[in-house]
């Protein structure tokens, strides 16, 4: 019994289990050195103000610093927006522990500054009554001392601190201090990140990286003035990479706006509406994001940015800074060697010339070259790119393969029908580069193009998931400018089903599950119309292998109609119907029947080996009743295999 037990155990192991594809790999964030975070804000430790030196000699503000290492910071006093006349004294009373030193700069009026440690314009010492105690004793103290105070802040790491002087009359007239107290009013810190965290992943791309900021506003900071997002990427020392992806994911309370100020090309998530400096009259739409740190995370690595480049939690902010040091890598360069014979490089540059080993397609350029054919040029070439070196050509022990998208690799278009580039080959015997210029016609026709995301990136698919949204592009290049494509209707015809399914007409959709999405502009000389749809099973038919999608447009330049076809394989991405699937049930039915067979078997064995020897007899059903009745049958009757009667004496 236990080895069928054991048995039964063992096959239920060998069935198949449906897992999920995707194996959630957990991003721990690290320190990082090679980026600077910064941001600015008006929240304090703790603070407070007063109306108390109104009508005093001179207003009194008091700054006490704490630095958790060895430290400068700089303040810059001014007088933008005072309401009290110019010649009005300020007093500055700055307490600071032993690590932290001070510079000064205060161009428009010439404040007093006292302090219990070294700072640059400090007349004399600060009284020790004001040092190492709480702060509202601090600020009786100090009220006492100078007879009334105007502000009370307190800061823990700062690097710059901006300072407005000026009394406010509708202030309390008590300074009571409350901790993470507000002072934007008159005070603006900047912060340096001190431990800026990222993590990556052995997947991630090259030149593709997110950066998340994880702002925690206060409900005074929500309503005012967006915060400024500022992101500069440099490179000081060398030459600045060119090729670089960024995604920036901005989380904050709903009603937080965002004005984001970049040169570089960013896409963009962001948890409330976002401008774009270069476009201040569009606000972008929020989008609802995670509020949890690997839920952010995730959401990157979902949209193809593997390389969390920064994640920064900031605790409230109305400017932050991301400066980012992305050089392009060193390139070695090799030795002079000898310049290789004019005729060979006449030679290669004739043969490319003439085989022309490109094509150009619709939106990409496509480099297929036999290696066998260059030996009979006794040549060796070792790398084939475009003028963009990153653009490189893989190969294999045949071929140099190359496939890049047209808006790329420096790729030049002219009129919108012609690419110009040129391949960079580096021959083996010399490392010399062999410059061929590459011209080709680009395709004049209608496309029909299927993707799987919302943004069109290259390149296309020919596979449809079912019940998840594709995105569609018909396209069309002409010489002639604006040729203004009329889209009559686009359909889907999958096999085995009728009929087709109608998606758009005439810059209409047809059904709630068909889009027809907002004008493009025309992209790489082209024309673009846009729609997604949603294609969904009907009924619980069977699960068509394919379909056929197509559009039928009119050109208005020769008012000709034009149909093109796509064929599309279907992909099932519905969940089965439960955790079990077919192969469970058949192994566990398998297991059952065999188990059963075993345990037959077993029963019949054991019965054959324990049955006894002599021949048995049927017992007389016609037995007295008083010997049926009687002790020594009664014992008889009981053997475990029948009895004849002549056994029993």
């Amino acid at each position: 019994m236990e080895a069928g037990l054991f048995l039964a155990a063992l096959l239920l192991s060998c069935i198949p289990i449906r897992t999920s594809p995707m194996s959630a790999d957990v991003c721990t964030l690290q320190q990082i050195m090679k980026d600077k975070v910064s941001y600015t804000t008006g929240k304090t430790v703790s603070g407070c103000v007063s109306r108390s030196t109104v009508g005093r000699p001179q207003e009194v503000h008091v700054l006490q610093v704490k630095m958790e290492k060895m430290g400068h910071f700089q303040l810059s006093v001014s007088s933008a927006g005072r309401t009290t006349p110019p010649e009005r004294k300020v007093l500055f009373v700055i307490i600071c522990d032993k690590s932290c030193r001070v510079t000064v700069h205060s161009a428009d009026l010439h404040p007093t500054f006292v302090s219990n440690n070294m700072v640059s314009g400090v007349i004399c010492n600060v009284s020790s009554a004001f040092e190492h105690i709480s702060d509202a004793l601090l600020v009786q103290r100090v009220k006492e001392h100078y007879e009334g105070i105007t502000s009370f802040t307190k800061l823990e790491n700062p690097n710059h601190i901006h300072f407005r002087v000026g009394e406010d009359a509708s202030s309390p007239e008590d300074c009571i201090v409350q901790s993470g107290f507000s002072a934007r009013r008159y005070l603006q810190t900047e912060f340096l990140v001190q431990e800026v965290k990222g993590c990556t992943s052995p997947t991630a791309k090259k030149g593709k990286e997110a950066h998340i900021l994880h702002v925690q506003q206060g409900p005074e900071e929500t309503s005012s003035q967006p915060v400024e997002v500022k992101v500069n990427v440099v490179c000081p020392e060398a030459k600045l990479l060119q090729d670089l992806k960024i995604l920036l994911i901005l989380q904050s309370q709903p009603n937080v706006t965002w004005n984001i100020d970049t040169q570089r090309t960013v896409s963009i998530m962001a948890s409330g509406k976002y401008w774009i400096t270069i476009f201040p009259s569009k606000a972008l739409d929020e989008n609802v994001l995670p509020d949890n740190e690997q839920g952010l995370i995730s959401l990157a690595r979902e949209r193809g940015f593997d390389d969390i480049a920064s994640y920064t939690d900031i605790p409230s902010a109305t400017h932050v800074t991301l400066e980012l040091h992305r050089c392009e890598p060193e390139v070695n360069t090799p030795p002079p060697t000898p310049a290789q014979h004019p005729e060979t490089v006449n030679i290669v540059q004739a043969f490319f010339s003439l085989s022309r080993p490109w094509k150009c397609m619709d939106d990409s350029i496509e480099i297929v070259m036999l290696k066998t054919t260059l030996q009979g040029l006794n040549v060796h070439v070792t790398d084939i790119t475009l003028q963009d070196p990153h653009c490189r050509a893989e190969q294999n022990k045949t071929h140099f393969v190359l496939k890049r998208y047209l808006g790329d690799c420096h790729t030049e278009l002219k009129r919108g029908s012609q690419a110009k580039n040129k391949l960079i080959l580096t021959l083996a015997s010399s490392l010399e580069k062999v410059e061929v210029p590459l011209e080709c016609k680009l395709p004049q026709e209608l496309q029909l193009q299927l993707y799987r995301t919302q943004d069109f990136k290259w390149p296309s698919t020919t596979v449809l998931e079912v019940n998840k949204a594709a995105y569609v592009q018909v396209s069309f290049r002409a010489e002639i400018a604006q040729t203004r494509l009329k889209v009559e209707e686009c359909s889907l015809q999958a096999a085995g089903e009728e009929p087709q399914q109608l998606l758009i007409q005439p810059v209409t959709a047809l059904g709630q599950a068909v889009t027809v999405l907002k004008p493009t502009e025309a992209t790489l000389g082209r024309e673009l119309h846009r729609f997604s749809f949603v294609y969904s099973l009907a009924g619980g038919g069977p699960f068509p292998p394919c379909a056929i999608l197509s559009c039928r447009v009119t050109l208005p330049f020769n008012d000709s109609t034009v149909e093109r076809k796509l064929e599309v394989t279907l992909q099932d991405t519905r969940p089965p119907p439960s955790s079990l699937g077919i192969e469970a049930v058949v192994g566990i039915t398998f297991a059952a029947f065999l188990i059963g067979t075993l345990l037959t078997a077993a029963l019949w064995c054991i019965y054959s080996h324990t049955r006894p020897m002599a021949k048995m007899q049927p017992v007389s059903t016609n037995a007295p009743a008083s010997e049926s009745s009687s002790p020594s049958h009664s014992v008889g009757s009981t053997q475990s295999t029948p009895c004849s009667s002549s056994s029993m004496a």
